[in-house]
């Protein structure tokens, strides 16, 4: 028998589920609700669905072949739309990467200069044009309308789902309880371009292997035919015996 509690754990999933997709939207930059995308990605899906069946029937495919055919392409377009989502969070978190060092170096000059957070926040917001400029504009606003910085710093902090802006943000919350914040941020934009160096070596020496793979079966494969033809001439010598 179905009661009303039974409801209350498939609520709190489905709950859940729509925070972390509103979660990965922020971060992937996309502004769309859980509701709007999955409706998006549900039309998508029946839109294939409609269009592989109709086109596998007039071919005059078995129905049976026709439906595990429109199912996998419904499947499958359903399925692209959580990897464009994906491969959107993670192109956006490898700007903020890049980005991220040069913007923490101009905040650490201006308030090595004497400039107030905010005020440095606001500076360089206007000055860049990237994702991490967009974030400070966002932040300049909250704090324009009463919102404490600090409170609009971990807002941004968890829009971009960045462990990297986490950290930052980290430090110029520490603008009240230190007078050297200035060196803290110089430092933390030392340690982020250090770690935007290392990435990029280790993308280097995996993009080298990835060509290196190609290169070794093709000189492997002229070797291998050639010893496979007096290998086939023996094995039909030994079979007409």
């Amino acid at each position: 028998m179905i009661t009303a509690a039974s409801f209350v754990p498939r609520i709190a999933t489905l709950a859940n589920a729509d925070v972390e997709l509103a979660a990965r939207l922020r971060e992937a930059g996309v502004a769309r609700s859980p509701f709007e995308f999955r409706i998006r990605q549900l039309g998508g899906a029946a839109a294939s669905l409609t269009i592989s069946g109709t086109a596998l029937g007039a071919i005059g495919v078995r129905p049976l072949l026709a439906l595990a055919g429109t199912l996998g392409m419904a499947a499958a377009a359903y399925g692209m739309s959580e990897y464009r989502l994906g491969r959107s969070t993670a192109l956006r978190r490898t700007q903020i990467s890049e980005e991220l060092p040069i913007v923490a170096e101009q905040i650490g000059m201006l308030l090595a200069s004497g400039m107030s957070l905010t005020s440095a926040l606001n500076a360089v917001a206007r000055r860049g044009h990237g994702i991490c400029a967009e974030g400070l504009e966002r932040v300049g606003a909250r704090v324009a309308s009463g919102t404490a910085v600090e409170l609009a710093l971990a807002e941004w902090a968890d829009d971009a789902g960045s462990a990297e802006i986490r950290r930052f943000v980290g430090v110029l919350t520490l603008h009240e309880d230190t007078t050297d914040v200035a060196a803290l941020v110089s430092d933390e934009a030392r340690s982020a371009r250090m770690e935007a160096h290392r990435r990029l070596i280790a993308h280097i020496e995996r993009r080298s292997e990835q060509v290196w793979i190609p290169v070794t079966v093709a000189a492997l494969v002229p070797g291998c035919v050639l010893l496979a033809i007096p290998f086939s001439d023996a094995l039909s010598g030994y079979a007409a015996l």
